[in-house]
């Protein structure tokens, strides 16, 4: 059974992991007159988030082991997370799962603070995907103003 920290930071990976998904394919979703713009403003977001899923699942392993990235228990989370953040629009649902996105770095954040299990580079993560995402989130807030 994962420790409280092992199972917030690997649900924290399926939700990146969640993220990239989506986000991939609304870029093949997208359509109408800002089409082009749209496909190459989900590509930016989700080629982003590669790099921070394989930095977060890295530490994932080196801190709980490598049973913490279970590729069947990810994709059990991912898939309830894809579920819960359903838009037919692809650009809404990308603002919807950014929005999640942070939710989820500020828990993960206070949880391995509050516990004593936050390293220094876990916390560096932390911050630097949550700013990552909120710039995310103000492009796609631009997109549908």
């Amino acid at each position: 059974m994962q420790s409280s920290a092992a199972q917030i930071v690997t649900t924290l990976l399926a939700a990146l992991r969640t993220a990239h998904w989506s986000h991939w394919t609304s870029h093949w979703q997208v359509k109408g007159n800002p089409y082009y713009g749209d496909h190459l403003l989900l590509e930016r977001i989700y080629t982003a988030v590669t790099d921070e899923i394989d930095t977060l699942a890295e530490k994932c392993v080196a801190f709980y082991g490598a049973e913490s990235v279970d590729p069947v228990a990810q994709a059990n989370m991912m898939a309830d997370m894809l579920v819960h953040h359903a838009e037919a629009d692809p650009i809404m649902r990308a603002l919807k799962i950014e929005r999640f996105l942070q939710t989820m770095f500020a828990e993960v954040f206070e949880e391995l603070e509050a516990s004593g299990q936050m390293s220094l580079g876990l916390n560096d993560f932390i911050a630097a995907a949550a700013n990552a995402h909120e710039t995310a989130i103000y492009l796609l807030q631009q997109r549908t103003r």
